[in-house]
């Protein structure tokens, strides 16, 4: 494959979709047809017509990153940075040991810890560096803004948006399972909203909501949230970005254990849906009043579609309003901030303690749905020993500690690997469970 006649160097933490969307600015075409000349699509025109497959946000075969990397000039490692299987490491719902699933398309089809139609942004972000080439293109579309656990912005100290300021449509909607949205429109800037906002007529696409989402930085933000409660979110985000962050701590701490990164968004993940699975047992534990009040609202609004749910015939996937993260980004950071301090427990029996009144609630309203929610695939080994047993058969904790949770086949090892005590003492230190 020829290489394209002008290509981009890769912004910090930008994604495949904000890549092709820039470059295709640059060159003056369509990211469609960036698709096809780049190898996206198999050079199969009509494949490219309508979608670009989602499972490209996330991966690419070997064959496909060096066609890609050959026709924009970049090195193979340079396009997997592009790619949110690389967050995979420190991010437990895309790994294969917590989101156990056999291929990239996989992973990525009916994941709700990846947000594929539409990403949250920040409008300041959007506007750049001030660089001629951000200035001419935009800023990035960011890989960590397709993470749900990544709902703030710290370093403008807002809150990210999902939605339009305009049309009020989430942003970027897709159509057809594809990453990037009117994949053959050239008129749109790579900071524009590509929302459709009309429905499409016989043979004919309407006009995109095309409203500029880069806002400059002294533009006052209508999403701030109440002081203290914004200065809670920007805390928790930002321990949250030092964890997701390559070169950030690989353990942490979690009821009393030291665990990698990549087992503590899969917790965080598990207790997001006790939380609202319990709701309001958990609610002593929100950071402030607003965020107490707004997860009223949202968990009534859950409990309400999972009855509908269980009332239907079929397959009901009544668990889906329980597990599914919340796209607004202030429920996030609340519902969060209550996970995190579950998890910040100094020990296993405080951490039971804690959690005890969410397993009972979670038990008695969907006991199915709580035991699936802190299965082995899901949680990290610390998490297990705190709620692996039925309430009403909870043994001696350190009964629990020295068995550890029965290894298949009855073998009887603890599946401590890669998990640390945690120095009460000094929380640096550690030794091996």
């Amino acid at each position: 494959m020829r290489p394209l006649p002008r290509s981009l160097h890769p912004l910090p933490d930008e994604t495949l979709t904000g890549y092709i969307l820039r470059l295709a600015h640059r060159l003056g075409t369509s990211p469609g047809a960036i698709a096809i000349r780049t190898g996206l699509t198999g050079h199969r025109k009509e494949n490219a017509l309508f979608r670009i497959p989602i499972r490209l946000l996330h991966d690419l075969d070997p064959d496909e990153i060096q066609t890609f990397a050959e026709a924009t000039r970049l090195t193979r490692e340079e396009v997997r940075h592009l790619l949110t299987s690389s967050l995979a490491e420190r991010y437990g719902p895309l790994s294969g040991k917590f989101t156990p699933r056999r291929s990239s398309a996989r992973m990525v089809n009916d994941n709700a810890w990846l947000l594929t139609r539409t990403p949250r942004y920040c409008p300041q972000c959007l506007v750049g560096d001030g660089s001629e080439i951000q200035q001419l293109h935009g800023g990035s579309w960011q890989r960590f803004w397709r993470l749900p656990p990544v709902f703030a912005c710290t370093k403008h100290r807002r809150l990210l948006r999902i939605s339009c300021p305009t049309c009020r449509q989430p942003v970027h909607t897709v159509e057809m399972n594809s990453i990037i949205a009117r994949p053959w429109d050239e008129d749109l800037h790579p900071t524009q909203c590509r929302t459709t906002t009309a429905p499409r007529t016989v043979g004919r696409l309407q006009p995109a909501c095309g409203v500029q989402l880069a806002e400059p930085n002294d533009t006052l933000s209508e999403d701030l949230p109440d002081a203290q409660t914004l200065e809670h979110l920007l805390g928790l985000q930002q321990r949250l970005l030092d964890l997701l962050n390559p070169i950030g701590p690989e353990m942490t701490p979690c009821v009393g254990w030291l665990i990698p990164a990549a087992d503590y968004f899969a917790d965080l993940r598990a207790l997001l849906g006790l939380v609202f699975l319990s709701w309001p047992a958990a609610r002593p534990f929100a950071a402030t009043p607003a965020l107490a009040e707004a997860l009223d609202r949202d968990a009534g609004q859950r409990h309400a579609r999972a009855t509908i749910l269980r009332g239907r015939p079929g397959k009901k996937h009544s668990s889906r309003p329980f597990t599914d993260p919340p796209l607004d980004p202030l429920l996030m950071g609340a519902v969060l901030g209550i996970a995190e301090h579950l998890l910040g427990a100094d020990d296993e029996e405080q951490a039971r303690e804690r959690m005890l009144p969410l397993i009972h609630q979670a038990s008695d309203l969907d006991q199915a749905l709580s035991f699936y929610l802190r299965r082995k695939a899901w949680i990290s080994f610390p998490l297990r020993i705190v709620v692996m047993n039925h309430f009403n058969q909870m043994a001696p904790m350190h009964q629990i500690i020295a068995r550890g949770p029965i290894q298949p086949g009855g073998q009887g090892k603890p599946t401590t690997e890669g998990y640390r005590r945690a120095s009460r003492s000094h929380p640096e230190s550690s030794y091996m469970a």
